[in-house]
């Protein structure tokens, strides 16, 4: 015979901030695709160096500067007032064995690709431990959730209120494509799901957004 599990402490705290979540604001979900193959080559020249920068290092870098050029994506959302930030504060859904924790990477926005990944790497390390401290739990103006780990390619990520975006990484798949030459090429596609208040975010806007991100992912460009 099968026993009923209550949903209590901190998965009973996640179930209960997800319900006001989708109660309390108005969340639409949209998808777009990004061809990472010069990105994943870079990538693997940087390893021959022994520089540890991962794709999700990079998607953090590429969104910041988007972020600039879109502030509406980045802030809060309370009684009716949009509280813009001045600065990228990314929360990081980080799966642990405690639950889902989402800490913050505090000033994205002035980073270099390497300080990113050296602070999104503690920051993993210490949600692992269990080393979090409260403080870096709140605050955050804009989420990131990677599902690219699994097979994954599309989602529909909640919104961590009272942010107004949330964007969605998915699993990297190839891709047969036309080179122009009567040939083929292989692209890597990544998938992107962006979830938006539309109290504030309409389709369009959301749809320039990952249109600059993905130009942006594409054309990626970041010193080492």
């Amino acid at each position: 015979m099968s026993t009923a599990i209550p949903l209590k402490g901190v998965r009973g705290v996640i179930a209960a901030r997800m319900m006001d979540s989708l109660q309390q604001s108005a969340q639409l979900t949209y998808h777009a695709e990004a061809d990472i193959a010069p990105l994943l080559a870079r990538r693997q020249e940087w390893k021959v160096h022994g520089l540890k920068i991962s794709v999700e290092d990079c998607i953090i870098h590429a969104l910041a500067g988007v972020l600039a050029n879109f502030p509406q994506f980045s802030g809060t959302l309370e009684e009716g007032l949009f509280t813009p930030s001045p600065v990228l504060d990314l929360s990081i859904a980080i799966t642990t064995p405690g639950g889902l924790m989402t800490p913050v990477l505090r000033g994205a926005s002035g980073m270099s690709l390497m300080e990113i990944a050296a602070a999104r790497a503690a920051l993993v390390a210490r949600a692992q431990a269990g080393k979090l401290a409260v403080s870096e739990m709140k605050g955050g103006s804009f989420t990131l959730s990677n599902l690219g780990t699994t097979r994954v390619r599309f989602f529909t990520p909640i919104l961590n209120r009272p942010q107004v975006a949330l964007l969605g990484l998915g699993r990297v798949e190839p891709v047969l494509l036309p080179d122009g030459d009567d040939g083929v090429r292989v692209a890597r596609r990544l998938g992107l799901s962006l979830t938006a208040d539309h109290r504030l975010l309409d389709g369009y806007p959301c749809g320039q957004f990952l249109e600059s991100l993905c130009h942006a992912v594409e054309w990626f460009e970041a010193a080492v």
